[in-house]
């Protein structure tokens, strides 16, 4: 039979491992939260580099594969609230009207550039 003192350096040694884990956690989803955030634009954009005939996607999440749950035409002005930067390709936040959710940047522009990654101001 063990005695006290195992007992409780046992569940020392597992709480110390719980705490360990639940703050490697924390500090991985404070990071992915930051990550995700991206960065605020605040300004207007115009839909573009698609199609005349075609509809510009929005999504409810910044993926291809995510839902649809709205689509604009082309020249179009928009506001783009931020963006984020994922899987090599700039997601932008977009409002029009009622619609709103994610784009490719590379569907909407500011003057001659698009969102896609290489930014005149970076």
């Amino acid at each position: 039979m063990p005695s006290n003192f195992a007992k409780s350096s046992a569940i020392t040694a597992s709480a110390v491992v719980a705490v360990t884990a639940f703050t490697m956690l924390m500090s991985g989803l404070v990071a992915s939260q930051a990550s995700a955030a991206g960065y605020a634009v605040e300004d207007t954009a115009i839909t573009d580099n698609f199609p005349h005939w075609d509809r510009l996607n929005i999504r409810k999440w910044p993926a291809s594969h995510s839902k649809k749950v709205a689509h604009i035409k082309r020249d179009r002005l928009v506001f783009v609230e931020r963006c984020i930067i994922k899987e090599g390709a700039d997601w932008c936040k977009i409002r029009k009207g009622w619609k709103r959710g994610w784009v490719n940047g590379r569907f909407i522009r500011t003057g001659y550039h698009t969102y896609a990654s290489q930014h005149p101001w970076f």
